[in-house]
């Protein structure tokens, strides 16, 4: 993983953690939590199991993220507000993330992609895998990075705009979020 992959999953895992605190904190004060909390709670942690090497299998997060852009929907048709519709872009933006990943094998349409340096008796060679990179629709892939691009600049105006502290803390964590969202999209194309 790349420093600048290091620092945004670094990020994504400290946003995670703001949102799971503002979440266990409301439910301690037995109020109920707001549907914002809740996406970013799960989004938070279904982008920190990405960068993570072992985690829930990928039929999990997405039965998961299904079910989250369902209630989602179901109370954006009813309530009309745009931060419903906001997460339920969100939501199939994580499932795309996580069904949508080329995996690749060895053929004709494979491009030739480096994997690392290794050693041998001759000296130091290049490794290469017959892996072809991206998402199975790139289109899709382009559209929601960029969704989440302008939702990380909303966001962080949004940031600078509220004077209330919890107002600020859930814009900052939109920001990361939708910022680590873009850039796990972008180092994938």
């Amino acid at each position: 993983m790349s420093t600048l992959g290091q620092v945004a999953a670094a990020a994504v895992l400290a946003a995670t953690l703001a949102a799971l605190l503002r979440l266990a904190a409301r439910l301690r004060a037995r109020t109920r939590p707001d549907h914002v909390e809740i996406a970013h709670a799960l989004m938070g942690a279904g982008m920190t199991a990405m960068h993570l090497p072992a985690g829930a299998p990928p039929t999990a997060w997405v039965v998961l993220f299904a079910a989250l852009a369902l209630w989602l929907g179901a109370l954006a048709l009813r309530v009309r507000r745009p931060s419903y519709l906001h997460h339920v872009i969100g939501s199939l933006a994580m499932i795309y993330m996580t069904i949508a990943p080329r995996t690749g094998h060895a053929g004709h349409s494979a491009l030739l992609v480096p994997s690392g340096h290794h050693h041998h008796a001759n000296g130091p060679a290049m490794a290469v895998s017959a892996h072809a990179p991206g998402y199975a629709i790139p289109l899709l892939a382009w559209l929601f990075a960029v969704y989440c691009l302008l939702s990380a600049g909303f966001a962080g105006t949004d940031a600078l705009r509220h004077r209330d502290r919890r107002k600020k803390l859930s814009s900052a964590v939109e920001l990361v979020l939708s910022a680590g969202m873009a850039h796990m999209f972008l180092s994938t194309l």
